[in-house]
């Protein structure tokens, strides 16, 4: 019984919330092109690895190139700590494929669980192996987020234009085409 009624009510807030997100950014005073931008800032930098940034690098990015910043945020939590590792490794495969470079093996994987002693040495060996996946990491991640971004502004331009138009509004800015009240 209890699991039903929470079943119940988690169904009823997701949908409330997810009308509540559409609504808002259907009906947000911007133009199709300024919320698309900003979805596509956000998911272009959710596949770079800046985790603990990722906010502050897409508020700014948007605020950059004016786009919707509410529709930048949201879209960095793609790269969460669930998704984080199968993100980070297919981005690492594909700059590693783009660089003509071989993947890490099983052998670094070992030699990582055991790093030297002392803390300099520590922070040495560390630093070391970063920067050998660093530049695949980051290729990777920009081309992958690049061509995630480029597809998600698509179909977000053309949801939101479309959605607009059949409102019987304009699709740059919502209230656009209303009579003015002077």
């Amino acid at each position: 019984m209890f699991f039903q009624s929470l079943r119940s009510w988690s169904r009823r807030y997701r949908r409330k919330l997810s009308q509540f997100v559409f609504h808002r950014l259907l009906h947000a005073d911007d133009s199709p092109h300024q919320l698309a931008l900003g979805v596509a800032i956000g998911v272009f930098v959710a596949f770079t690895p800046t985790v603990g940034l990722q906010m502050v690098i897409a508020g700014f990015l948007s605020w950059l190139f004016r786009a919707n910043k509410a529709a930048s945020l949201p879209m960095v939590w793609i790269s969460n700590p669930a998704t984080l590792i199968p993100l980070y490794w297919y981005c690492y495969r594909i700059g590693c494929a783009i660089l003509a470079l071989d993947p890490i093996g099983h052998e670094w994987w070992e030699q990582l669980a055991m790093p030297p002693v002392g803390w300099w040495a520590k922070v040495h060996f560390f630093w070391s192996r970063f920067l050998e996946i660093a530049g695949p990491v980051w290729l990777g991640g920009c081309v992958v987020g690049f061509v995630c971004g480029y597809a998600c502004y698509s179909i977000v331009y053309r949801m939101i234009w479309y959605y607009r138009k059949t409102e019987g509004g304009s699709p740059s800015k919502p209230g656009k085409n209303l009579p003015d009240e002077s």
